[in-house]
């Protein structure tokens, strides 16, 4: 059975009236859908954040809800060969990355463009079924919006429980653009040392890094403090690992596994980016363990 519940993560913005536009149009299709606004305040072309964003919060909704992610994006080469065809006049739909697709992943649905995304926000390869999006022609005078004559058909047919493959031709999983997912690892020889990135920095000023806490659990094998640096600051003191924002620590350095299961780093009484003077996220982290293990 089908949820009738989609999700809206965007780069619209909120001072415009654009969500309200591709609302009414969807609520014109099925008015008994209901939507749930994640965010349209991604940053323009971030779909860095986008896909960290609804990786960590789709599995919350009932399976076979329908996820929108309209967050535009091409990367330099990308766009050099966009402009290319854009002069010869051909057809932008030869080129893979502008296509637009639906498909089926963990028991939910996920409509985005093939920008990328998809290889941010999942395993392509466990993705069960996935289709290419044309355009609907009730809605093709929408040409500098491209959302509701892609979309707006798209996530209401599955919400009335249309099957997939009735919005659109079956995709060919090897056209799926791919970007590298950075990861936590080991340095070197180094089996004590753990180097990590940021990977999203919330509202608060809180950065979100790659460094989960499985990967943390199987290389402290117990220990509970260690040496932590931030190339940022260029500083290396000893830490633990806390609970909670709120604790009892006299420290204004926090650092705690979130309910994504990713390590943050907070600062107390100050959002830590802004302490960094950092909006960007390639900043670069190390945790260093004592070599003896701890008595538990």
């Amino acid at each position: 059975m089908n949820s009738n519940i989609v999700t809206l993560t965007t780069d619209w913005g909120s001072s415009d009236n654009y969500t309200a536009i591709f609302k009414a149009h969807i609520y014109r299709e099925y008015q008994d859908i209901k939507i749930v606004d994640v965010t349209h305040e991604v940053k323009k072309n971030t779909i860095r954040d986008a896909a960290f964003l609804v990786k960590n919060m789709y599995h919350y909704f009932p399976k076979r809800s329908i996820h929108i992610i309209d967050v535009n994006y091409l990367s330099p080469y990308n766009e050099s060969m966009y402009r290319k065809i854009l002069k010869t006049e051909q057809s932008e739909d030869c080129l893979y990355f502008t296509h637009y697709l639906a498909f089926c992943y963990d028991e939910h649905y996920f409509l985005c463009e093939n920008n990328g995304i998809v290889s941010l926000l999942c395993d392509v390869g466990a993705i069960t079924e996935i289709v290419k999006i044309s355009p609907c022609k009730t809605y093709e005078h929408f040409y500098s919006f491209k959302a509701i004559s892609y979309w707006i058909k798209a996530a209401t047919s599955l919400a009335k429980g249309e099957a997939l493959n009735s919005i659109g031709e079956k995709y060919d999983l090897q056209f799926v653009e791919l970007l590298r997912i950075p990861s936590a690892f080991i340095s070197g020889d180094q089996k004590n040392k753990i180097v990590f990135h940021s990977q999203y920095i919330d509202s608060y000023g809180n950065i979100i890094t790659n460094l989960d806490k499985d990967f943390f659990d199987e290389i402290a094998e117990g220990r509970t403090t260690f040496d932590f640096y931030c190339t940022q600051t260029g500083t290396k003191k000893r830490r633990k690992i806390s609970r909670e924002y709120n604790n009892n620590s006299d420290e204004r350095l926090i650092l705690l596994f979130g309910h994504n299961g990713y390590l943050e780093i907070s600062a107390r009484y100050a959002p830590f980016a802004k302490i960094l003077r950092t909006e960007f996220l390639n900043l670069e982290f190390t945790i260093t363990f004592p070599s003896k293990i701890e008595p538990l």
